[in-house]
């Protein structure tokens, strides 16, 4: 760690200095406090971060084309990928983790996005979903799978208690990991260092792209390489559609021996507010929605089809010595204005204008030198929960979860009446998907409220 003398040079150099006034003016104590935060930032990063108040986002340059896309796990044509996933799974060659860093105030409640309670039957948690995914897939694996839950700073002792309070869903303590990411400072509109106290910095967290270095810092890559872990499927925990260590996208990952892959939907319109997966330069990456201009997004196939269709949905798996490698490298930084409450110059605080810094996880995409694009079904395995009204709403959320629910209960057992204008539910624990609801077919029981479990024995 650097000495002080270091730490207040370096802010000098960077014109940064002032930021020590409040503390001085508190004492010694806050200033001391304060200099041993400031001796841990990477200046490497923070002088990112100013660089990166002068970038100005560029449309898609010319150069983009579509990807080649795998077919959807669902459908004929991928049984060597299968085989190869489910043997990688029951040999403990895959670990599963789950970002879920956020709050659910934009849902309107308070706590960690994860515990809202999303199920159209039993309010089932989003937490609780995943969770049975977890369990059920070590189930058929014969395996206890490590699940990784990536907190934030806001959130990782309400996650850990809501683990704790819910009996940690019946998983084993043991194979649930939570790791916290990591924040950046904030900064002024001109660069300058903001402070939430005369004696600490104010911060926030550094994107999905953290995901990376939250591992290093809690140690987790040699426990997971000694542990047999070659593979990390990783998602959010936003989509509880989403199919948790599909054998069939890490078959194909390993099959092609890629680094990293991703998962991705056909996008419903040109102009939906998801990132584009393209090759430029003849890599793969990730566009966001933002920085395309409209003609870009409607260019059309001469059957009339999208030409740019394959719309993100936060679903990779990585190598781990490539999620390693991430750990360590410098991905692009990505900024947004907001209004925080914050120190001003007399060290009041107050509304001021300042800049959040952010890393997304798909920027290592191009730094991969083989990559696997999957196109899955919508229906099957994607519908967010990210707004509090409209589309990617818990409204739209909770009617996927029922019509899906209700096409595999109508493929394992026909004979039951399904009934109208009342909800579907399948135990979280249940199936990964149709055909595995199929092979439990005479095991199935509807309940009065249309929740379907288990018949008790």
């Amino acid at each position: 760690m650097p000495s002080g003398s270091e730490t207040v040079k370096a802010l000098q150099e960077r014109g940064l200095d002032s930021v020590l006034e409040p503390a001085r003016r508190a004492g010694e104590g806050a200033e001391a406090r304060l200099l041993s935060e400031l001796a841990d930032l990477d200046w490497t990063v923070l002088d990112d971060q100013q660089d990166a108040l002068g970038a100005r986002a560029a449309t898609a340059p010319g150069d983009v084309s579509p990807p080649e896309l795998v077919g959807p796990s669902s459908r004929a044509g991928n049984e060597d990928a299968l085989a190869c996933g489910w043997a990688a799974l029951a040999e403990g060659r895959v670990a599963l983790a789950t970002v879920a860093g956020g709050q659910a105030s934009r849902l309107g409640c308070s706590g960690p996005k994860g515990a809202f309670e999303m199920g159209p039957v039993r309010q089932t948690t989003l937490f609780e979903i995943l969770a049975g995914q977890v369990h059920r897939l070590g189930e058929k694996a014969g395996i206890a799978l490590p699940w990784i839950v990536q907190t934030g700073p806001e959130n990782h002792q309400g996650t850990k208690d809501f683990f704790s309070g819910r009996g940690w869903f019946g998983l084993d303590p043991a194979q649930v990991q939570l790791v916290c990411q990591g924040t950046l400072p904030v900064l002024s509109p001109e660069g300058q260092l903001l402070l939430a106290a005369p004696d600490r910095l104010f911060r926030s967290p550094n994107g999905h792209g953290g995901f990376y270095g939250a591992l290093k810092t809690a140690d987790l890559f040699a426990k997971l390489q000694g542990g047999g872990t070659e593979i990390i499927f990783y998602c959010q925990v936003d989509n509880p559609l989403v199919r948790m260590g599909d054998p069939v996208f890490i078959g194909h990952h390993l099959l092609q021996e890629a680094r990293m892959s991703v998962k991705v939907v056909e996008k419903v319109e040109p102009e939906e507010k998801v990132g584009l997966v393209a090759l430029r330069d003849g890599r793969t990456c990730c566009l966001e929605y933002s920085d395309l201009s409209k003609s870009f997004q409607r260019q059309k196939d001469p059957d009339g089809a999208l030409t740019y269709k394959a719309g993100n949905i936060a679903v990779h798996a990585f190598t781990i010595d490539f999620a390693q490698e991430m750990a360590e490298a410098r991905l692009p930084l990505h900024s947004a204005r907001k209004r925080v409450t914050a120190m001003d110059e007399d060290g009041v605080l107050q509304e001021l204008d300042a800049v959040k810094f952010e890393t997304f996880v798909f920027d290592a995409l191009p730094l991969a030198e083989k990559v696997v694009v999957q196109m899955c079904d919508r229906e099957e395995e994607f519908a967010p929960v990210k707004n509090a009204k409209g589309a990617d709403s818990p409204r739209t959320c909770a009617a996927a979860l029922d019509a899906r629910a209700r096409r595999w209960l109508t493929c394992a057992r026909p004979d039951i009446s399904l009934p109208e204008g009342q909800p579907i539910e399948l135990d979280p624990r249940l199936a990964l998907d149709s055909e595995d609801l199929e092979s439990r077919a005479s095991l199935l029981t509807l309940q009065g409220d249309g929740m379907v479990e288990l018949a008790e024995s």
